[in-house]
């Protein structure tokens, strides 16, 4: 092959990657909009995508529940019995979709314990609130309908399942949920 040849090569792949960028550049900016749009003169338009994020508020709960306060020695945390305070929280955006808490508990082992939110039952009918085993921490998870956060104040309780011995203490809860970005 003369260089002649490598030369007109070259050219016309310069040609086609030239092309290649245009077409590349030309289709991205046509993004959005559509040919009536610029048959009609009429600047194109961009729909951007709602931008979603998490948000989160730390409940510092801080009680014993239980049948017998002396089951557990845990003198910072007040004993309640059956039922916990009721504790205010804000949420500051509208949620969106499903949201969750996260619990930190020690020393339950029997389920059937409750949480309600707003007055509302979120643990389900079988109670996912429970077991962390006797005399260890975990940090529990509890899935919330998308129905259950209210922009604004909101209210969370404990209630024990009083047909156990059961005696646990709650420290913090944390609720997390999802909210929509303005758009600008």
């Amino acid at each position: 092959m003369t260089n002649q040849s490598k030369t007109k090569g070259m050219d016309k792949f310069r040609v086609q990657i030239a092309f290649a960028g245009v077409f590349t550049i030309l289709g991205t900016l046509g993004l959005g909009h559509t040919t009536a749009d610029v048959a009609n003169a009429q600047s194109p338009t961009t729909t951007v995508p709602p931008i979603h994020v998490s948000d989160f508020e730390v409940v510092p709960v801080q009680q014993h529940l239980g049948d017998n306060k002396s089951d557990i020695f845990a003198p910072s945390y007040p004993y309640r019995g059956d039922v916990s305070d009721t504790f205010n929280f804000t949420v500051d955006s509208t949620p969106i979709g499903s949201a969750y808490l996260l619990i930190q508990v020690y020393g339950s082992y029997f389920q059937g314990h409750t949480i309600t939110i707003n007055g509302q039952n979120v643990t389900g009918p079988n109670g996912s609130f429970g077991s962390t085993g006797y005399g260890n921490w975990a940090t529990l998870t509890v899935l919330l309908d998308d129905d259950i956060l209210n922009q604004g104040q909101n209210t969370i309780q404990f209630l024990r399942n009083p047909y156990t011995p059961d005696n646990f203490v709650i420290d913090n809860v944390v609720i997390n949920w999802r909210h929509q970005l303005p758009q600008q």
